[in-house]
């Protein structure tokens, strides 16, 4: 069994990275969530961890969009101009900070439903 994992990892390092990548979003998040979860219920610890992961993303995609690599380039090297560095970070900042204020709408909205009952 250790041999099969090994050599199928080690096929394909596009499928491997993806994999991995997948594994540590759910160990990561899903550790958050389980904490939050019961310690504040379903609901409650679904909407505090979708406002904390979207609300550090917003805050890491505009320190990279303000902080992007830059420096001197050389005259004969091809490559991407300061703006064309910077539009997968400004996309990824958009969207991020509009699920965070969904995020943060969706607890305004529990918070009233909750005062009210």
């Amino acid at each position: 069994m250790r041999e099969f994992f090994r050599e199928l990892l080690s096929a394909n390092l596009f499928v491997t990275g993806i994999i991995l990548t997948l594994a540590a979003f759910a160990i990561f998040y899903g550790t958050i969530y389980l904490l939050l979860y019961t310690n504040t219920g379903k609901r409650l610890g679904l909407l505090l961890v979708g406002a904390g992961i979207f609300g550090w993303l917003t805050i890491s995609s505009l320190l990279f969009v303000i902080y992007a690599p830059r420096g001197p380039r050389p005259a004969d090297i091809e490559g991407l101009n300061s703006f064309e560095v910077r539009i997968i970070p400004i996309t990824y900042l958009v969207v991020s900070a509009s699920l965070f204020v969904g995020f943060l709408v969706a607890l305004r909205q529990h918070e009233e439903l909750a005062e009210g009952a």
